[in-house]
């Protein structure tokens, strides 16, 4: 039987992805050194690297990140090659060890540069630096920012309990590519360490195309400059030649696109794994009108680690409004099922809204806990919830309510 040389290919492997470590560090050293040459005319009276460091961020924030996230990452790769046992490969300092590895940050921080900056040192040049530099910087960092949060938007920003039996489910050896998409729809509408982490390890090791596009374009909507990889250079993760041919001629290639209808959700949340482990601690029953208290209400339980469901942030790429139906019913009966508790949203629009109202029954229904937030508390920034009392929307016969062409 011919022998495969699976270490060359490993070699070959390691050595590209060193080579990418080398061109990241030399990258990063020259982004530093024109960012310390724009802001060396803002350099105060006496200064240290504290204060350089605060120059650079303010004026670079979204490039000092991306520097951070590039050690980060290879930290984690090489924390687990030493852990195989491996030698040390990637060299890529702290950013902080960066700046101070620099030929000019050294100038700046000399005795000598200091007492001349000091003898030329002009007040109110100073202070015109600053503005030309602030009013070319400013616009740039603004558009970055808004871009970032715009993609935030569509996330929650907490970490689910079910997390990581979804990565789980995800990394096990029998879960299809098809499946895989629908994981990666569902981890894209959280934003926290853990599923950064995660798609950031895909773009650098999942073998279907497909996937790691996936992977890659949403890190980058969210502001991170991951690096795709051409197929030739990705490892095949198994060292069984029938799996290793079955990985490379048909896995890699293929691909599936998600129907994006309500019946299709229907369809998994019967069928799959990945909808049915879903918890939330709170469905929050509104009026679509009220969105923008909606998404003030669920950025601030995002902050107590509350996971929230909404079905326009939730399930947005499944349930449309031109598609409302039987299928959207059972989606959000099941929702309701899965959430520990609601908070009904009080506005004029909602008590009138049939949809609430057959929301609230299910829940009542349910025997678990309703709570209630007024509308213009939310606007006020004022996020106290009580438990609702009253019984208004109590109807025996709720289920026979026509929700279909009515608003909700």
């Amino acid at each position: 039987m011919k022998q495969i040389n699976y270490k060359k290919g490993v070699d070959i492997l390691s050595g590209y992805t060193k080579h990418m470590c080398d061109n990241d560090v030399t990258k990063a050293k020259n982004d530093l050194n024109k960012f310390l040459t724009s802001i060396t005319p803002l350099l105060p009276y006496e200064y240290d690297f504290r204060v350089i460091l605060d120059l650079l961020y303010k004026y670079y924030p979204y490039e000092m990140f991306l520097i951070d996230e590039k050690y980060k990452y290879y930290c984690a790769k090489e924390k687990s090659i030493i852990s195989k046992d491996k030698k040390s490969r990637y060299d890529f300092k702290s950013l902080n060890n960066l700046i101070k590895s620099l030929s000019i940050y050294n100038k700046l921080i000399s005795d000598e540069y200091k007492i001349k900056h000091q003898e030329k040192f002009d007040e109110s040049k100073y202070c015109m630096n600053i503005e030309a530099l602030s009013a070319k910087r400013d616009p740039k960092i603004r558009r970055i920012i808004d871009k970032i949060e715009k993609a935030k938007l569509r996330t929650q920003q907490v970490e689910p309990e079910f997390i990581d039996s979804l990565i789980g489910l995800y990394d096990k050896k029998n879960t299809s590519q098809k499946d895989k998409v629908h994981i990666i729809k569902e981890l894209e509408k959280y934003y926290c360490h853990k599923v950064i982490r995660f798609f950031s390890k895909k773009v650098d090791t999942e073998y279907n195309s497909q996937l790691r596009e996936m992977t890659f374009f949403h890190l980058q909507s969210l502001g991170f400059q991951p690096v795709l990889r051409k197929q030739k250079y990705m490892r095949i993760p198994s060292k069984n030649k029938k799996r290793r041919d079955f990985l490379k001629n048909v896995y890699a290639k293929e691909r599936y696109n998600i129907k994006e209808i309500p019946q299709e959700l229907e369809y998994r949340i019967e069928i799959s794994r990945e909808q049915r482990i879903k918890t939330y601690d709170f469905f929050i029953s509104h009026s679509s009108v009220d969105y923008d208290v909606v998404q003030k209400l669920i950025q601030h339980l995002n902050k107590s680690g509350k996971n929230i469901y909404c079905d326009w942030i939730n399930d947005n790429d499944y349930l449309k409004r031109h598609l409302v139906g039987d299928a959207t019913l059972n989606v959000i009966i099941k929702r309701l099922q899965q959430s520990k508790e609601l908070i009904f949203i009080i506005s004029n629009n909602s008590v009138k809204s049939s949809w609430c109202k057959y929301e609230l029954n299910d829940f009542y229904q349910q025997q678990k806990v309703i709570y209630f937030i007024k509308r213009e508390d939310v606007q006020n920034g004022i996020f106290e919830y009580y438990k609702y009392d009253s019984n208004w929307f109590i109807d025996p016969l709720y289920k026979e309510m026509d929700l279909f062409g009515v608003k909700t």
